[in-house]
């Protein structure tokens, strides 16, 4: 008894140091216990992860799996990297990846092509339009030489022509789409865009350094000559062009997404699309007798102090009905989205022309009215239409940045191209029979010719270009 309490004292005494050590871990032996603070797995109290130092083991505690290429500690694993039973990554995080970037793998993860549902669009259009055809429709020469202001006679200067810049026009465009199935098998969108009636005038009063102001015009008969609105001693006046245009569109495609990843998207569409550009361009004139006999109304000589008034107005439509086909290839990376986009198409225009004039006298307390300006006259008064064969084309690139979830901010460049329009300075007749202008001495005779001007349809290409910026909501 006494040697056993013996031994048991000194087996207590050279165990002692030991049980105050921990034995070194061994990751092959048992699994941790719940709670035990792993490195490679989630702290629950901070929602954070730890890097992963060694083998990584799954949720459920069983015996640790090697982490695939791309996945390995140390390697390129990112924060929160762990590998499920078999070997794949799990739970993987781009730790520079945006929040909102559906190319983030686990937002690409099994999903199909289509991110969204459905989008609305609205932007904001600045663009600039080609400009406006306008023949030397006003004129002037230098009084104190022979023919100022007739043309061929070496003393003219056009003061309008051959085109007119148009400027800045603002409008709006609207976008609705949708697909009818998570895989884009198949959508639609709808469009539409306005721009504002914008345009330009150019208007001159007689003065020192502008003493003749002429209309110029060629006779049935061939000769060369002019209308005067303003001539030193005979006649004082103003002459002006006034144009305006204003373009709008609608479109309906249905779509087709041949890729969908996320990061790259590639879309087709095919469509209708109607085009409609409204123009106008008014020829003003106003002229005042000086003296007695310098001016005829309606074949009257005209007294001192009468006043005349003259308009032509050219207007022209143009509509576009035809089919289109495009595609659209949208790559995200991010926050940042680029996008390309272009798209064609062929059908028809319709093309309308109406054509007014008119001539008023006024003073001493008389008032007379007569049919015809100078250009625009009864031959070629009333409304005509023309068909003509077209097509369009519309281009774009642009980039956006994603602000929200569900909302990005685009900025680009749009360009479209649509052949043979109906332009109104195209359609000016410059051959007018004197007999036909109210203002003309011969006003009223017998036509010796048949009657000018005449209706003539001159297609030309209209192009317009400029930025764009828009918001996207997709949901």
């Amino acid at each position: 008894m006494r040697t056993f309490g013996l031994s048991a004292a000194v087996g207590l005494a050279l165990a002692a140091p030991a049980w105050g050590q921990y034995p070194a871990p061994n990751p092959g032996a048992a699994p941790a216990p719940v709670g035990y603070p792993m490195t490679g797995y989630p702290m629950p109290w901070a929602g954070e992860y730890l890097p992963t130092t060694g083998p990584a083991l799954d949720p459920g505690g069983s015996a640790p799996q090697e982490c695939p290429p791309g996945c390995a500690p140390g390697a390129g694993c990112a924060p929160g990297a762990g590998c499920a039973p078999g070997g794949s990554a799990v739970n993987t995080v781009d730790p520079c990846g945006y929040a909102f970037d559906p190319c983030l793998p686990q937002h690409r993860g099994d999903r199909h092509r289509c991110y969204h549902e459905s989008w609305i669009r609205a932007d904001w259009l600045y663009w600039q339009m080609r400009n406006v055809p306008v023949p030397p429709l006003i004129v002037t020469g230098n009084p104190t030489l022979l023919n100022p202001a007739i043309p061929g006679g070496g003393n003219i200067t056009p003061l309008v022509g051959p085109s007119r810049d148009l400027g800045g026009f603002h409008g709006v465009r609207v976008t609705y789409g949708r697909w009818f199935d998570p895989d884009g098998e198949l959508g639609a969108e709808i469009s539409a865009l306005v721009f504002g009636r914008e345009g330009s005038s150019d208007f001159f009063a007689s003065s020192a350094s502008l003493p003749v102001l002429s209309v110029p015009v060629l006779g049935t008969d061939g000769m060369l000559g002019v209308y005067d609105f303003a001539f030193p001693g005979d006649l004082s006046g103003s002459l002006g062009v006034r144009t305006a245009t204003q373009l709008w569109s609608v479109e309906g495609n249905l779509l087709h997404r041949w890729r969908g990843d996320g990061c790259v998207n590639v879309d087709g569409l095919f469509g209708y699309r109607y085009l409609q550009l409204n123009e106008r361009l008014d020829l003003l004139g106003q002229s005042r007798t000086l003296r007695t006999g310098t001016g005829t109304f309606t074949g009257l000589a005209l007294p001192a102090g009468i006043t005349v008034f003259t308009t032509d107005t050219f207007r022209a439509c143009t509509e576009f009905h035809g089919a289109q086909i495009g595609g659209r290839v949208e790559v995200r990376r991010d926050m940042f989205t680029f996008t390309l986009f272009g798209k064609g198409g062929a059908g028809i225009n319709l093309q309308t022309l109406r054509v007014d004039g008119s001539s008023v006298a006024t003073g001493l307390g008389v008032t007379r009215t007569a049919f015809g300006g100078v250009r625009a006259l009864p031959s070629n008064f009333g409304r005509d239409t023309n068909t003509d064969f077209s097509l369009i084309g519309e281009t774009g690139l642009e980039v956006g940045l994603q602000a929200t979830k569900n909302l990005s901010v685009r900025v680009g460049y749009n360009l479209l191209f649509w052949s043979d329009v109906l332009r109104p300075a195209n359609v000016i007749d410059p051959v007018v029979s004197r007999s036909q202008v109210p203002i003309d001495p011969t006003f009223g005779a017998p036509l010796t010719a048949p009657a000018r001007p005449v209706t003539v349809f001159r297609s030309s290409d209209f192009l317009a270009h400029g930025i764009v910026l828009g918001v996207v909501v997709d949901y």
